[in-house]
């Protein structure tokens, strides 16, 4: 009997807590966000969740470092998205202004902001960039941000057709002969003397491997899954992996082809180097996935 009564009571509780919640109790990694209806007014504090809001066919009314956003993702910004400042310092005040009934964004950057941020509408924080899995992360928190503006059935589309497009893809490249092919993938911050390689544990990586690509890399992670060199170490790369491909994005103020350091030994080394797209984003959904993806077709165009 006591058992029968806990149940109910359990029962009970739990139509409270969904009655209260109509829209559902979504988690996220700091805690849960408890939706009354649909969100309509969405803030974006980070260009993950902005990019995959826009793929979805929902304009958030907020956004953050919206002047960068167009210099490395490759999808237009639709007028009438208010800026509320960086997005590791956006303006709470400007944000509040806009009454958001959600706020988006990622732990490793407004995670020290939840307490406030949670104070001006439910917020949702995901870490997008885990030290490992990171495909399958993007992955999940691409449904969680469909389930949470109404277009989850829009978002697995989404994903069935990513999927759909790597296959294709990777059969490409297995008629080339590329499959098993080596790969570094880097990012050029020329001016600074920085180079950051992609490991095995990050996005573009996984990306790049599911397409039968081999990641030729094996030095230790540091922040984001990257690896830095400096000019030196970039050379020293290509002198040891005769025949890799070197995937390069850089910003044209940060390509290391122009620089009279690092340029000519590439060129001497023979090196593969082959341009990506400045708006290459690495970071990013669904959407910047198939751009990677095809920047790399692309670029593999007249490899042999």
């Amino acid at each position: 009997m006591r058992t029968r009564t806990l149940f109910v009571s359990f029962l009970a509780s739990l139509a409270l807590a969904q009655g209260s919640c109509p829209g559902g109790r979504v988690p996220h990694d700091l805690g849960e966000v408890c939706l009354a209806k649909t969100p309509v007014r969405v803030a974006v504090l980070d260009w993950r969740p902005l990019e995959d809001l826009l793929l979805l066919g929902v304009r958030p009314v907020a956004g953050a470092d919206l002047a960068d956003f167009p210099k490395w993702v490759r999808m237009e910004l639709p007028q009438g998205i208010q800026d509320v400042g960086g997005r590791m310092s956006p303006s709470l005040e400007r944000l509040a202004a806009l009454k958001p009934d959600l706020i988006l964004g990622y732990t490793g950057f407004q995670g020290r902001l939840y307490p406030e941020l949670s104070r001006i509408a439910p917020t949702a924080l995901y870490d997008y960039l885990p030290a490992s899995g990171q495909l399958a992360a993007m992955r999940r928190h691409f449904l969680v941000h469909a389930r949470l503006v109404g277009k989850e059935r829009e978002g697995e589309r989404i994903l069935a057709d990513l999927d759909r497009f790597l296959r294709e893809r990777a059969e490409e490249l297995k008629r080339k002969g590329l499959s098993g092919r080596p790969f570094l993938l880097v990012q050029a911050w020329a001016r600074e003397k920085v180079y950051n390689v992609f490991t095995r544990d990050t996005l573009a990586s996984e990306l790049l491997e599911t397409l039968g690509l081999k990641n030729a890399w094996t030095g230790k992670a540091e922040a984001y899954g990257l690896s830095r060199v400096g000019p030196e170490g970039l050379v020293r790369l290509v002198e040891e992996h005769p025949g890799v491909l070197v995937f390069l994005i850089a910003q044209p103020e940060n390509n290391p082809l122009g620089d009279p350091a690092v340029g000519p030994l590439l060129r001497l080394n023979r090196a593969q180097v082959l341009p990506l797209d400045p708006t290459t984003w690495t970071y990013g959904g669904p959407h910047s996935a198939r751009v990677l993806v095809e920047e790399v077709w692309r670029s593999v165009g007249g490899v042999r």
